[in-house]
């Protein structure tokens, strides 16, 4: 249980540090930096999430007058005014993935903001698919076409059957699931080897790409972030 833990919150690092992002130019004032902990990442319905903000830092303002504010849906509306209350809870009401987003606003009114991935499971008993394993296309690869197969290995600690989803973007905050939900596999020697085929990837543009597993329990593994680059 604590190996299988370990792999999702370093494979959810990955995520966060994906779903970072500025939200306006560097001016005379310096943004604000936003960052947040959550109590836990994985939860049912009976889980209360705690949000705790107070690691916000600034370099004119001091923490306490940060002012800061929640999408707790990650919905694109926010769900609180902004106050220089650093701390949230929330309890959801049904399994899935959810996104908290928090945006923090110094006193110049620039802000910066950041989500991160919480799992809402239907048995907390169900431990979570394991990390991914990328076979192709290889990472930092270069020259690739247009029409890319990707690859990868994956298992689970019961034997549950696996869907996933892959996200690709041109930047790491952009990464975004444009397949969801893949099945197709095939066995290679003694390995079930899952795939899936994306055409239409423009020529000399770089990519990210990461496959997340999901049990029938809920449970969301991201593997890690790897990318290639198209032919000219």
């Amino acid at each position: 249980m604590f190996r299988n833990q370990k792999i999702l919150l370093f494979a959810m690092s990955a995520f966060i540090f994906a779903a970072c992002g500025k939200d306006e130019q560097n001016t005379t004032n310096h943004l604000p930096v936003a960052n947040y902990t959550v109590n836990t990442y994985r939860g049912d319905v009976n889980t209360v999430f705690q949000f705790d903000a107070s690691l916000v830092s600034d370099l004119e303002d001091p923490t306490d007058v940060l002012e800061i504010r929640w999408d707790i849906n990650n919905s694109g509306v926010y769900d609180t005014p902004f106050s220089t209350v650093k701390f949230a809870i929330h309890q959801y009401s049904q399994s899935g993935l959810y996104f908290p987003l928090m945006q923090v606003r110094d006193t110049k009114g620039m802000t910066d903001s950041i989500r991160k991935m919480v799992v809402v499971v239907t048995d907390l008993n169900n431990q979570p698919p394991e990390l991914p394993i990328y076979l192709t296309p290889p990472n930092w690869q270069t020259w690739m076409e247009p029409t890319i197969i990707f690859k990868w290995t994956c298992s689970d600690p019961e034997n549950d059957p696996l869907s996933f989803d892959l996200w690709i973007g041109r930047s790491l905050e952009s990464m975004q699931p444009v397949q969801t939900g893949i099945t197709t596999s095939e066995i290679v020697g003694q390995n079930t080897v899952f795939n899936t085929t994306l055409s239409g990837f423009g020529l000399n543009r770089t990519f990210y790409w990461q496959v997340f597993a999901r049990d029938i329990a809920g449970n969301y593994t991201p593997g890690h972030i790897w990318r290639f680059t198209t032919r000219p």
